[in-house]
């Protein structure tokens, strides 16, 4: 870090953080893609007169 006080965190510990962050990105997309592929399902069985 540029202005860094505390000394730095141990190693494992970030692995965890990106591991976490990694986790929550990859469920986000996951969520996203279903959500589009239902809302895309339901936007197919419209009709418009």
């Amino acid at each position: 870090m540029f202005l860094q006080i505390l000394p730095p965190d141990n190693i494992a510990t970030e692995h965890s953080n990106y591991d976490n962050q990694l986790l929550l990105v990859v469920l986000g997309l996951a969520f996203s893609v279903f959500v589009i592929i239902r809302l895309a399902k339901l936007l197919s069985k419209l009709k418009i007169n």
